[in-house]
């Protein structure tokens, strides 16, 4: 006959308490992982499209040509819809029309988790001249994550002298403020 030995394992109060503990701190966190995973969106989104820009200045610079940054329609002409891919290309011509596919200089295409809007003017476009400033073409871009929460939307802000910047919150609120103090709108 075998001598009895003790056998080793969870008692069903442990088991049930172990649970507890997991569900309280899954609670805790998941909450936090959603913000940062949505932080992480928007500064992907916003280093992308501050280097796009920060490349179609510097392209202008060195080469000594204009180069155009904007989203293209289906004719290959800027358009106003920048929720899309964006395209970066020498516009020798000034006329905002990729004319050859060897002009292109990067194409950007829309991350997951947001969305870039732009105000310029009524141009579809960003511009630089071989001087590398934006003439006739300054403006600010809005990106807003896809739930439009204020709190994580960032502007970006080209200059006349072809320098982006980002928005900043002034005011403390958790929302940033476009170049006029007013806070930045998701629409």
């Amino acid at each position: 006959m075998r001598p009895k030995t003790a056998l080793s394992g969870f008692t069903l109060v442990e088991l049930l308490i172990t649970l507890a503990i997991v569900a309280v701190i899954a609670t805790i966190t998941v909450p936090s992982m959603d913000n940062l995973i949505r932080q992480s969106n928007r500064h992907a989104a916003v280093s992308d499209m501050i280097g796009l820009i920060n490349l179609a200045r510097n392209t202008a610079i060195v080469e000594q040509q204009t180069v155009t940054l904007c989203p293209l329609d289906e004719n290959d002409e800027c358009a106003h819809d920048w929720s899309g891919r964006i395209t970066v290309f020498r516009d020798p011509e000034s006329d905002k029309k990729l004319s050859d596919d060897s002009e292109v200089i990067r194409v950007l295409d829309s991350r997951q988790g947001g969305e870039w809007t732009a105000n310029t003017a009524s141009r579809p476009y960003f511009r630089f001249m071989p001087n590398g400033t934006a003439n006739y073409a300054i403006g600010n871009m809005i990106w807003c994550p896809a739930d439009d929460d204020r709190t994580a939307a960032t502007q970006l802000v080209v200059n006349w002298g072809g320098r982006v910047r980002t928005s900043r919150d002034r005011d403390g609120d958790g929302i940033g403020e476009d170049r006029h103090g007013n806070p930045i709108i998701c629409t």
